[in-house]
């Protein structure tokens, strides 16, 4: 069955399960359901048009409405469509739950679940009235300066179930909303019937020297700017594993983990990344697995650069970008012009990934529509 057949059935799902959250009695437990269903439908035009950054703020977004997922210790990264999570769970029920919920997203190739099960003690959590919840919920709304150009309101409260509505400005804020009442003590899941864009413009992803801070959309958007910047620059480091190494960031902080060949490499890429202005601290999770060595392979630049020009014209993402390659002693450059920024990561993974690129200088540029 189509992709775009899949969509549509989605959609009518979305729309029925709409009618029906009436009653206050099922209206949290509908809601939820609406929200994970329509999260999962609503999409890029196809699968394969969905950005890494995308499809990671949708099941970050499918996480925090999950039951029983605490997310607070759950990291998420994706690259070319592989979803990795990261972090420590109570449970291995925890950990299927976390995982159902990543694969929940639509555009999710492939999830690499590297959680670990913790064993904690339960901790049973102050019941707190409902009402007192909503309004504490709703103060932390107001007060967050990332939401100011949103409108978004506690519609109820049941039992610590927050269901939240409104309109936000970016799919990024609609990000931030669920953050903030997720992390009000007493709440223990959030739903949301709340309206926002499905995708993410270029300014929720990328910053560029064109960009005020002071301005910036929300700190889901900040975030995001952070692991971009974090990728390329690994990309371009030929001392760093780009490819092997995961970037999540929350609040400021990065998180990297995955694996490099040396504790070289593991130095080089937390001190890559805490060049990045905005960066509070770097959790350097990285373990070193020193990998068999293979005969060196000497690659010819000109076939490099004949790889690379094949595999961009392969992504159908990349079928109206404008890319120039060039190859030196296994530095590729790529000039030109792309769609949008997702498209520009994009490229520079393509670039990085093709046997006989030591590191990718990318001068790519956004072309204006």
């Amino acid at each position: 069955m189509s992709f775009i057949v899949w969509i549509v059935l989605g959609s009518i799902a979305c729309i029925v399960l709409s009618t029906m959250v009436k009653g206050r009695a099922h209206s949290l437990v509908l809601a939820a359901a609406l929200a994970i269903a329509c999260s999962s439908w609503a999409s890029p035009a196809s699968a394969s048009d969905a950005p890494d950054t995308w499809i990671t703020t949708k099941v970050k977004m499918a996480l925090l409405m999950a039951e029983d997922v605490s997310t607070t210790a759950v990291r998420v990264d994706t690259t070319d469509g592989k979803v990795t999570l990261h972090g420590t769970v109570s449970s291995a029920d925890e950990k299927a739950r976390a995982e159902r919920a990543t694969r929940s997203v639509a555009a999710v190739r492939e999830v690499r679940d590297l959680l670990q099960v913790v064993d904690k003690p339960r901790q049973e959590s102050t019941a707190i009235a409902d009402e007192t919840l909503s309004a504490a919920v709703e103060k932390r709304l107001a007060s967050d300066p990332a939401l100011r150009d949103s409108k978004i309101k506690v519609k109820s409260v049941n039992r610590g179930v927050v269901l939240l509505s409104g309109k936000a400005g970016t799919l990024s804020a609609h990000l931030d909303a669920l953050e903030v009442a997720r992390a009000t003590p007493g709440v223990k899941r959030v739903a949301s019937e709340i309206e926002s864009p499905d995708t993410l413009a270029d300014n929720e992803i990328w910053h560029d020297a064109k960009s005020d801070p002071k301005t910036a959309t929300t700190s889901a958007a900040k975030d995001a700017w952070i692991t971009t910047d974090a990728k390329v620059r690994l990309i371009a480091n030929s001392d760093t594993p780009a490819l092997d190494i995961n970037v999540d960031t929350l609040g400021g902080v990065v998180t990297l983990f995955g694996t490099v060949p040396t504790e070289a490499a593991r130095r080089a890429a937390e001190a890559e990344v805490k060049k990045i202005d905005g960066v509070k601290s770097v959790e350097n999770d990285l373990q070193v697995v020193a990998q068999v060595s293979a005969a060196a392979v000497e690659h010819r630049d000109d076939r490099v650069k004949d790889a690379i020009d094949k595999r961009l014209k392969a992504r159908e993402e990349l079928s109206d970008a404008n890319i120039d390659v060039e190859v030196a002693d296994g530095v590729a450059r790529l000039t030109g012009t792309v769609r949008g920024q997702p498209d520009r990561l994009t490229a520079l993974t393509v670039a990085r990934t093709t046997d006989g690129v030591r590191s990718v200088v990318g001068d790519l540029t956004v072309k204006v529509q």
